[in-house]
């Protein structure tokens, strides 16, 4: 399952553009993602430029922390 950080997020379409599956989608200022169709690639994850995206997977969280990400 794919988590957001939604206080963070400044909804730059990254995620949208990475996604093999293209099940994420970008609306006004909200991310719909389809969870069941996700194949846990973690293509999102890694593809955000400010790190708001994590993946829970068997209990455990992923998440990529780059204090030098970002878009500014």
């Amino acid at each position: 399952m794919i988590h957001i950080n939604e206080e963070l997020c400044v909804y730059c379409g990254a995620c949208v553009a990475v996604c093999p599956e293209n099940i994420i989608d970008l609306i006004d200022t909200h991310l719909k993602i389809d969870q069941p169709k996700c194949t846990d690639c973690m293509k999102c994850v890694k593809g955000c430029p400010i790190g708001v995206l994590s993946m829970e997977r068997n209990g455990k969280i992923y998440a990529f922390d780059h204090p030098d990400r970002g878009l500014f």
